[in-house]
């Protein structure tokens, strides 16, 4: 009876975990499609490399057919579409997932030193059990979180938008 408990919360455990992943999806249009570029709105930073090897970075002023039209240190470039072999586009970053990182990091080194820092000592006329820890967990989950979103918002996500075949 016991095991098959298990298997049924085994099953469950695998069902749940694969609907709730994120799963790409296929019908997504390839990456050498040049229209591609046209779903990019204007102003968009990206990051353009060339196939001699060159990398552009600037602003996305318009998107033809053959040519791409970026603003590169306030001067307008064009780019032809044999020319360029991949095309990204650079956002920001989440900063999320860094900051419930150092939430916990945060969080766990201030009540290691909080419980270190918190002796037993009876003698004493204020009782401190597990307040030093609480505190500092509560003031090490703080910096952390403000360490890792800050860590998290320094980056930029590269998206890639056309790549040449």
């Amino acid at each position: 009876m016991r095991t098959r408990t298990l298997q049924f919360a085994t099953i469950g455990i695998l069902l749940s975990s694969l609907l709730l992943s994120t799963v790409t999806v296929s019908a997504q249009t390839a990456t050498n499609d040049w229209s591609r570029l046209n779903a990019v709105p204007a102003g968009s930073k990206l990051s353009v490399k060339l196939k001699s090897g060159k990398t552009i970075d600037g602003t996305l002023n318009s998107v033809s057919d053959t040519t791409l039209s970026l603003t590169v240190k306030k001067a307008a470039q064009d780019l032809r579409r044999e020319d360029i072999a991949t095309v990204h586009q650079l956002k920001k970053k989440s900063a999320g997932k860094e900051t419930l990182i150092g939430l916990g990091v945060g969080a766990g080194a201030g009540a290691a030193l909080g419980a270190a820092g918190d002796t037993a000592d009876e003698n004493n006329f204020f009782d401190t059990d597990g307040l030093l820890t609480a505190a500092g967990a509560i003031i090490g989950g703080g910096i952390g979180a403000l360490s890792g979103f800050f860590i998290g918002r320094r980056g930029r996500k590269r998206i890639l938008v056309y790549e040449a075949k």
